[in-house]
């Protein structure tokens, strides 16, 4: 993708970016200021539009997180089920 692209970006279509996306505009934006004839208005530019995709990268890892503790939650509570239920059905047997 060129410099332009990704400057054509607003902040809806960086919403709809997948973590990858997000992260691959990241580093094509670091590979440019990598260049030797990098134009100082654009870096500036591209600058810019570097934190606004790491703030919305930043935010969707947030979520990941959110979403990994409620899934933890969840298993801990069926962990936690299944131990009373043998429990019970030891209690059963005796």
């Amino acid at each position: 993708m060129h410099m332009e692209d990704i400057l054509s970006l607003n902040s809806e279509d960086m919403e709809k970016l997948s973590f990858n996306e997000l992260v691959k505009k990241i580093e094509e934006i670091k590979d440019y200021f990598h260049q030797n004839d990098v134009d100082i208005e654009l870096a500036l530019k591209l600058y810019g539009k570097a934190v606004e995709l790491l703030a919305i990268a930043r935010a969707k890892l947030i979520n990941f997180k959110k979403e990994k503790e409620e899934i933890d939650e969840k298993y801990k509570e069926y962990l936690e089920k299944l131990e009373r239920e043998e429990n019970e059905e030891e209690e059963n047997l005796f």
